[in-house]
């Protein structure tokens, strides 16, 4: 993504050959992305994870200039269908879960049962952003409900804020850190807020981002240093003073806030 917009900004050949040639290797990986660092036994439980088709959605817009005629019209169509139509299950309420079987079914074990709200919301706005360029009201409708959706079911009604991982049945999670506040769930949130009602006019949208936009500047925002905070707990409290490490880089507080800014100078 970043070498193809530099590419794009610098007319730099050798940065669109880097770019292409990424994306290739992400293609090749889609049925094994871990290779041969699979910690799974070939042929046990096999699934399919939401995270490549959701991010493939905003990858190829961003790189559309370097993509063959026809190509990125087949991949949208592709990356809409699965998270739309294989991930987005009805009959859970219109949620969004994190892992299918390979025929696109439910599985009732951990990864099947996770639920990943800021995952899923920030698809939305991927989503969103292919509607318009597809002219396509419904999608973006689509999108902006599901985003609706997804933060009501994603929201702490206790202490406030996005839970990081949920499990659809109530089970436990697995993941230890599943109660945790992260800064990327809540500002790609208020980007999908955003555009919702922008595009939809739902106040609804306009009523959440609101409401997740005080919690984000109220608890993640370092109010004696520049930046935010990317870790709290369940309460909302810091967890780790860190602003940046493996995980966290200058990446999505950067994009959100310009995401939101250009949102905001059309309304």
């Amino acid at each position: 993504m970043a070498f193809g917009q530099l590419s794009l900004a610098t007319g730099n050949q050798e940065y669109a050959d880097i770019a292409k040639k990424t994306f290739e290797i992400i293609l090749s990986k889609v049925d094994n992305p871990k290779g041969k660092w699979n910690k799974l036994h070939p042929g046990t439980r096999n699934l399919k994870n939401f995270a490549l088709p959701m991010i493939l959605c905003n990858l190829a817009l961003e790189i559309e200039h370097l993509l063959p005629a026809g190509y990125l019209e087949q991949t949208m169509e592709t990356c809409i269908h699965e998270v739309m139509d294989v991930f987005c299950r009805p009959e859970l309420g219109g949620i969004i879960v994190e892992n299918v079987d390979v025929d696109g079914n439910l599985v009732d074990c951990f990864e099947g049962r996770q639920v990943t709200p800021g995952h899923a919301i920030e698809a939305m706005w991927f989503i969103m952003d292919l509607g318009k360029r597809l002219n396509r009201q419904d999608l973006i409708e689509k999108a902006k409900d599901i985003t609706l959706t997804m933060i009501s079911y994603g929201w702490d009604k206790e202490y406030g804020g996005i839970y990081y991982f949920m499990d659809r049945n109530g089970c436990p999670p697995q993941q230890l850190e599943w109660d945790q506040k992260l800064w990327w769930v809540h500002i790609e949130t208020l980007i999908s807020l955003l555009k919702g009602y922008q595009l939809t006019e739902d106040k609804k949208c306009l009523e959440w981002f609101e409401k997740v936009h005080d919690y984000a500047w109220t608890h993640f925002k370092d109010s004696k240093y520049p930046e935010w905070f990317g870790y709290l707990n369940r309460r909302g409290e810091v967890l780790l003073p860190l602003k940046g490490g493996k995980w966290k880089g200058c990446f999505h507080v950067p994009r959100g806030l310009y995401q939101c800014w250009k949102v905001l100078e059309q309304l």
